[in-house]
């Protein structure tokens, strides 16, 4: 027994899965407690920052880390110090650009803890992706640690502090920073290592990486673009309501999210278009398992455990499940297409589904509020996911049938690898 939970936690996939399903779990809890604690008033304006926030750090990374796995799969160099000194540099920049914005100008609240965060997350993007590249395992076994780590301070935030703004805006941070710290004490040693001069790197990774990032800014407006299209329009505490809604629906993207990150890690180190299928299935099987879980939970489960003055969530979170598994198939797609260096196929699908994105939401919002927004997002996912398909069907001759459910095959290979890993013990 032992032997064989031993060789599930090795396997890169099942860990990811089980550090994801963790996450999900704690997540849940934690957006509980962070709605509960904070307000709905409170939430909705932490969750406006956390969307400017997402976007500003992906506009300031240049997508460069996206090029990690493609610079290390064709050289077969150690480049990790490289990308390391270019993320502390980066730091390092736009830290001290930041410190002047909020010494100089007169910024509203929301924006200055913007100026604040946006360096640390930018320089978490691209630590937290070299680790998952390099140490897939050791990633997932952070993550649950950081995300339990992150449930405790809130319940202690809960317990000892009134609830503010910035304590919200420090909840939201709490886990890039840790993961900053953590990521960057296990390649210290690397970052010093001598190697090629930056200025010989940094146009490359700049022009590999410009197509990325433009794909990565059309994924995350097509699912924050709702937030800052409510804001002005809707109250604080109506974006509140709708943030819960969209967590709930974030935590089942977590495990695309996870598998993602060990398939370009696999892609990296040789494997193809199969793996993709694969761990489509997989993640589809995970999270129908999760969706059937919330929708049996229903409305009054939700509204007891939130509170009275997030009624309306569930029916924000139903309305966003139903473009769950269509995001599954863009995440793992593009993912791929980055990989294989076709960067440019994932931006140009993606900004035909970011405008229609939009287009949805202005004509959405105005009659339904935060419902709108919602089917302006499921409208969106579906194009995303049908465009996506298509090319990845048409590109590897890969039937859509092949990426539904997980098959015997899938289960064969599973029980073997867990053999192997017990006979070489």
């Amino acid at each position: 027994m032992f032997s064989k939970i031993k060789g599930i936690v090795k396997n890169p996939y099942t860990l990811s899965i089980l550090s994801k399903m963790f996450g999900v779990l704690i997540g849940f809890l934690f957006t509980i407690f962070q709605s509960r604690y904070l307000g709905a008033e409170i939430k909705g304006q932490v969750a406006t920052v956390n969307s400017i926030v997402s976007i500003g750090s992906i506009l300031l990374g240049f997508g460069i880390y996206y090029a990690y796995p493609y610079y290390k799969r064709n050289t077969q160099r150690d480049i990790m110090p490289v990308f390391m000194k270019l993320a502390l540099l980066l730091l390092a920049v736009y830290s001290v650009i930041s410190a002047l914005a909020m010494a100089l100008l007169r910024l509203p609240p929301k924006y200055f803890a913007v100026c604040m965060i946006t360096p640390l997350l930018t320089y978490d993007g691209i630590v937290s992706y070299i680790t998952l590249i390099e140490k897939p395992n050791r990633k997932s076994l952070t993550d649950m640690a950081v995300v339990f780590s992150e449930l405790l301070v809130l319940l202690v935030l809960w317990k000892y502090a009134p609830p503010t703004f910035y304590i919200g805006v420090f909840i939201i941070t709490l886990k890039s920073l840790a993961q900053a710290l953590l990521f960057t004490g296990w390649w210290r040693k690397r970052i010093f290592v001598s190697g090629e001069s930056l200025r010989e790197w940094i146009p490359k990774l700049m022009r590999f990486g410009f197509f990325p990032m433009l794909s990565l800014l059309m994924t995350t407006l097509n699912y924050r673009v709702d937030v800052l299209m409510l804001d002005g329009k809707v109250s604080d505490a109506a974006i509140g309501v709708y943030s819960v809604g969209v967590l709930l629906a974030e935590r089942i993207w977590m495990i695309p999210d996870a598998m993602k990150g060990v398939m370009v890690s696999h892609l990296a180190k040789g494997k193809d278009a199969r793996e993709t299928a694969y761990v489509i299935r997989i993640c589809n099987s995970v999270c129908l398992i999760i969706v059937i879980g919330i929708i049996a939970l229903g409305e009054p489960f939700l509204d007891f455990v939130f509170g009275a003055e997030y009624h309306g969530a569930y029916q924000v979170t139903l309305i966003l499940l139903a473009g769950v598994f269509s995001m599954i198939y863009y995440k793992l797609i593009a993912a791929y297409n980055i990989a294989m260096g076709k960067q440019m196929i994932s931006f140009v699908l993606l900004a035909v589904s970011v405008a229609c994105n939009i287009v949805a939401n202005l004509l959405l919002i105005p009659g339904m509020g935060i419902y709108g927004a919602g089917l302006a997002s499921i409208i969106s996912y579906a194009l995303c996911s049908v465009l996506f398909v298509v090319y990845f069907c048409r590109e590897t001759k890969i039937p859509f049938t092949a990426m539904l459910f997980i098959n015997k095959a899938d289960y064969a290979r599973l029980k073997a690898k867990l053999v192997k890993k017990k006979n070489t013990q």
